[in-house]
């Protein structure tokens, strides 16, 4: 009879997910994931498979835990401009601070795996597509009340702040 799970599943794909999110894929070894997530070599292959699979579930994990929170934001009674113009700042904050050099995990998939590797390439442009019809919806509401010109494409407008 196989041991139950000793940990939570979803505290150590965080971990997984931050050392790749900050070694990048190439840049991490098993031994670095073993060693943050808390794993023996045989949990985790038995757990999460390969370390391609990790990935995958990492990048999973970021979508639905990270980039799916920016979904809440359409919601805000917050001037839409004041939103797009707060999520931006935000971001640029995390990129300049010192220990925030690791820019966004799903643009870094993107850059790295995904010109080589279809399924990277599918779940970098799902969260991307999340990301970009945030924007949209918020100009779109932004257009309906003035604050951003009518005359703006808000399709291309969302892609650009996607980005």
């Amino acid at each position: 009879m196989a041991r139950p799970r000793e940990f939570d599943q979803q505290v150590v794909l965080d971990k997984a997910m931050n050392v790749f999110w900050s070694q990048g894929y190439s840049g991490t070894s098993m031994s670095d994931l073993t060693g943050a997530m808390g794993l023996s070599k045989s949990s985790l292959y038995d757990s999460f498979g390969s370390k391609h699979e990790l990935f995958l579930q990492a990048m999973d994990h970021y979508r639905n835990n990270v980039t799916a929170r920016i979904k809440s934001i359409v919601d805000l009674k917050a001037p839409p401009k004041q939103v797009i113009a707060s999520v931006v700042g935000r971001a640029v904050d995390r990129i300049l601070a010192p220990s925030g050099k690791r820019g966004c995990f799903m643009n870094n998939c993107a850059g790295e795996v995904a010109p080589t590797d279809d399924e990277v390439a599918r779940r970098s442009a799902a969260g991307f597509s999340v990301m970009e019809d945030t924007f949209f919806h918020l100009i779109e509401r932004g257009q309906k009340q003035g604050s951003i010109p009518a005359n703006k494409n808000s399709r291309a407008l969302a892609r650009f702040l996607t980005a």
